[in-house]
């Protein structure tokens, strides 16, 4: 079956180099083998520890091994993602705990647009580490931190982020805490179809 996970990541560092990776999947340099073997599609929280994970053939015994996981968050089958967030799968408590802002999470909101949500913040978070070469939105701050916390250098990385995707960066207040950014940011995304693996959301 196909389903999505948020999972950690797992870092290993050989010589110089240092390889990212799915916790409790299978990967190159996993360095806890045996991993889940099924092919995967996963998008990546910038350099924030957090991995969107397709698995396109996941077995029924994994996938409850998985769901076992305090630190994995587990999508509902496809044709549920219409579906209202069960609170007891405790998302706001989740995606908080990873820096995904959730304090807009209402009881209408559908797993379909909490995973959109996901899918554009964590693409905003990419596009910020590759404008800054290297560096991840979090180094310094916190969701509840503010755009004037952030350096001069980082107010400038956000700011080419932003106008990357065509917005206008003038729309950013000083006192915007980040996760109203980073909610603006996907808001900015809706007319956008966004996708992992082939699949479409």
């Amino acid at each position: 079956m196909e389903r999505l996970y948020i999972v950690p990541v797992e870092t290993v560092i050989i010589g110089e180099m240092e390889y990212n990776g799915m916790r409790y999947f299978d990967w190159r340099f996993d360095p806890d083998p045996p991993g889940i073997e099924t092919p995967t599609e996963c998008i990546y929280y910038g350099y924030h520890p957090s991995v969107l994970v397709l698995a396109k053939d996941i077995s029924q015994t994994d996938h409850d091994a998985l769901d076992s996981y305090p630190d994995v968050f587990v999508f509902p089958e496809f044709d549920q993602l219409d579906d209202s967030i069960d609170p007891q799968d405790n998302a706001k408590d989740f995606f908080e705990g990873i820096s995904l802002p959730a304090d807009w999470l209402t009881p209408a909101t559908s797993y379909r647009e909490l995973l959109r949500r996901t899918i554009t913040i964590f693409l905003f978070n990419q596009r910020y580490r590759g404008i800054s070469e290297g560096h991840d939105v979090f180094e310094n701050v916190t969701l509840d931190d503010t755009y004037n916390d952030l350096t001069a250098e980082e107010q400038a990385w956000f700011d080419a982020t932003v106008e990357s995707y065509g917005w206008d960066s003038g729309l950013i207040l000083p006192n915007m805490k980040l996760r109203q950014l980073l909610k603006t940011a996907s808001d900015w995304m809706d007319e956008r179809t966004v996708y992992i693996g082939g699949d479409a959301f």
